[in-house]
């Protein structure tokens, strides 16, 4: 009996004293969360463009020059400060800032106006011309591990994003993980982070050697264009032909003369209709857009929780749904237009439902652009884009939201 006894004392010892080390692992997991920082990256990565490249680019409406960082964004390289607030914008081309100069996006001046304020922010802009949201979920399972964003901002552009939501199959699922590594990345998340951020630091250590940075003119990017235009319009169906003589004589001597975007012209040829299509939200096809951009959403939501960030939905004004000369403005480029559309708000409504069903916030500027609905210089007549006023004025109207996400954990400058 005694002996019996014994070994009951000795199981419990043994249970007691693995209990009391696994709370001890759990409790320097928890420890270590407050002592690692962001990883140090090392080298050049192509997160989305060539590191260092330099584009400039001329059209009939604008002349500007995209400048490429060390990681392959249209940005300044990333702050070194480990307390500084990073906001991460993933979107398309009104994102990245097509036809501005990088201090003129939306996402720079949003900081500007942030940091007057006394918010310790810095923005950094993923954006990409033509991509769209299954695009933005690959980048930000990529991209987010590497530059530990507190806040990632997904900027849905009216209409195009949700056109672009994948195919009728569905939005992909992230890449499955085992059993295990799912349990010690929830028992030990940080110590599993710092491991990660090991390898992310031993990526720049091992590249090979750099190539020389990627520069091309805009007479490059003309002549590229020029070449693109011509190879166009000789695939053009007599039906396409037609429309394409109908639009506006800039846009068609533009065209040939490679300082309008040729795709543009190709996407209006090919789906006039193609603005139309998101304003009917009961349609099965757009139903299942949305359905498909709330699976992408949630793609992202869960790479940023993954790293302790927020995330949040943003609606980016595409000017036909909120601007009576942007309206006036993609007729003369061959899209037929819809008074219906700038008399609803079904633009905003299926980006709306998606972030509801990923179980995001959901953020527009939508009203500040509908109050100055008749205003010809918000965007680009015939490019479609936000000029930099335009960009000046999302980022007026989309402030109040942002800076009230961040105010319970960004710091003030001065501030701790």
């Amino acid at each position: 009996m005694a002996l019996k006894s014994e070994w009951k004392k000795n199981l419990l010892l043994v249970f007691g004293s693995v209990a009391l080390v696994f709370g001890a692992c759990l409790a320097g997991d928890r420890l270590l969360g407050r002592l690692v920082m962001r990883p140090v990256l090392r080298g050049t990565m192509e997160l989305i463009f060539p590191p260092k490249a330099e584009q400039t680019f001329g059209f009939l409406e604008f002349t500007y020059t995209a400048r490429i960082n060390s990681l392959g964004l249209r940005e300044r390289e990333l702050s070194s400060d480990p307390k500084t607030f990073r906001i991460a914008a993933f979107g398309d081309s009104y994102t990245y800032g097509w036809g501005v100069a990088a201090e003129e996006t939306w996402l720079r001046r949003l900081e500007d106006a942030l940091r007057a304020k006394g918010w310790r922010v810095e923005t950094v802009n993923l954006g990409k011309p033509g991509s769209g949201p299954p695009f933005y979920a690959e980048l930000a399972e990529k991209a987010i591990p590497l530059i530990r964003p507190d806040l990632v901002l997904v900027c849905v552009t009216q209409g195009n994003d949700l056109n672009a939501s994948g195919d009728d199959e569905g939005a992909p699922a992230a890449t499955p993980r085992s059993r295990a590594a799912v349990l010690a990345r929830a028992l030990f998340p940080n110590t599993m982070r710092m491991i990660r951020d090991l390898r992310v630091e031993r990526m720049g250590d091992t590249r090979k050697q750099e190539m020389p940075p990627q520069k091309s003119t805009a007479e490059d990017n003309r002549r590229w264009q020029e070449n693109t235009a011509r190879d166009f319009h000789a695939k053009m169906t007599p039906e396409e032909r037609a429309r394409f003589d109908a639009m506006d004589p800039r846009v068609r001597e533009a065209f040939f003369a490679g300082t309008f975007n040729p795709y543009m012209v190709d996407l209006a040829l090919k789906n006039p209709r193609i603005y139309s299509l998101p304003m009917n939200l009961e349609d099965p096809w757009i139903k299942t857009r949305v359905d498909n951009l709330a699976g992408y959403l949630g793609r992202i939501r869960r790479a940023a929780e993954e790293y302790g960030a927020m995330t949040a939905v943003l609606s980016v004004p595409d000017g036909p749904y909120v601007n009576k000369p942007a309206f006036e403005g993609v007729a003369k480029v061959g899209y037929v237009p819809d008074p219906q559309w700038m008399t609803a708000d079904n633009a905003d409504e299926g980006i709306r439902r998606a972030a509801e069903k990923a179980g995001l916030p959901f953020c527009t500027a939508s009203p500040a652009f509908t109050a100055r609905e008749t205003e010809p210089d918000l965007f680009y007549e015939l490019d479609g884009h936000l000029t930099p006023k335009g960009h000046a004025l999302y980022a007026e109207g989309i402030a109040p939201d942002i800076e009230r996400l961040i105010a319970p954990a960004a710091p003030r400058e001065g501030g701790t």
